[in-house]
């Protein structure tokens, strides 16, 4: 992307910012941008928005404007909709020359003739015989259009990824595996185990994308039970197959506003502790915690669990 003289001195004489990261989820029909703020121990959502997909770069442009973020380091995150995620054998090459390898695979199994923009991590545990990579592929015009909204917008962009990688920095990195099960407003559920800050098993789980419109009893009728056989499910594959520790603490975060009896349900089934996900952070209102999307938060985090844990955890897409 070539990039003019008047945003090339824009970019270069940029204030320094007041805040920590700009987080953005970019979805197919809608955008959220959500700014976060550091201030000694504690962090802080000063902002949240959403808007259409469409020219959703002035949006961007105006918000930042408004809330004098300009300068900002900024972090990217492509919802489920997005991108393909493929788990193929690792070609038998050096890293420099993994792009060139991976190319006509990645295109042939995606099935399109359009540019992509992909990257690859290595499994967090090899399975056994298996050299394997997850690879994310992401519509070559879609990251075009970010980078040139992050550029117009006078903010830095630090690093462009995926959901399911975001997921991985909503919370502190730790040696104990937790299961993180998100989901933002009418997409699947996402289900990520996480360990150290990589990212061990992740399924998207479809037939729930309504979940945000049953009642409480409705989702004790059976709804509950189905995704509770499906987290069952990823935690004995982490624990069997990927011969890991047994999976003891799940943190949720739905389309629901039964979250607690969501909780309550699965707990009864699964032999583990869960509850909310608490993401530690306040935010100012009229946001509320419990609204904000997890994508854009987690990407927001990036810089904050960098400094946590100085070795750069596997994952980090396009």
């Amino acid at each position: 992307m070539r990039i003019g003289w008047r945003a090339y001195l824009k970019q270069k004489w940029r204030s320094a910012s007041a805040h920590l990261s700009i987080g953005v989820a970019v979805g197919t029909d809608t955008v959220t941008f959500c700014a976060l703020q550091k201030e000694q121990d504690a962090l802080c959502v000063t902002s949240e928005e959403t808007v259409a997909y469409k020219d959703w770069g002035k949006h961007f442009s105006t918000w930042v404007e408004r809330h004098s973020l300009s300068g900002t380091p900024a972090y990217v995150a492509f919802s489920l909709d997005w991108y393909n995620l493929l788990q193929i054998d690792r070609p038998a090459v050096e890293d420099s020359e993994m792009q060139n390898a991976l190319s006509y695979t990645v295109k042939e199994l995606v099935g399109t003739d359009a540019p992509l923009v992909f990257d690859y991590t290595d499994l967090a545990v090899p399975l056994a015989g298996n050299k394997k990579i997850n690879v994310f592929a992401i519509p070559h015009d879609a990251v075009g259009i970010v980078c040139r909204n992050m550029l117009d917008a006078g903010v830095a962009l630090k690093q462009i990824s995926v959901a399911e990688l975001a997921a991985c920095e909503l919370l502190p990195y730790s040696d104990e595996p937790v299961m993180v099960v998100v989901q933002e407003p009418g997409e699947e559920v996402s289900v990520n185990i996480i360990k150290d800050g990589n990212l061990y098993v992740s399924r998207r789980l479809k037939g729930f994308e309504n979940l945000g419109s049953f009642s409480e009893d409705e989702l004790q009728m059976g709804l509950i039970d189905s995704l509770s056989v499906q987290i069952q499910r990823s935690m004995d594959y982490f624990e069997s197959q990927l011969r890991q520790s047994p999976v003891r603490k799940i943190r949720l975060r739905l389309d629901t506003t039964h979250t607690a009896i969501v909780a309550q349900q699965i707990n009864q089934v699964v032999p583990a502790d869960v509850a909310a996900i608490d993401t530690q952070v306040t935010v100012k209102e009229p946001l509320a915690v419990s609204r904000l999307n997890m994508s854009a938060l987690g990407i927001a985090l990036v810089p904050l669990r960098e400094t946590q844990n100085p070795t750069e955890a596997d994952g980090q897409a396009a």
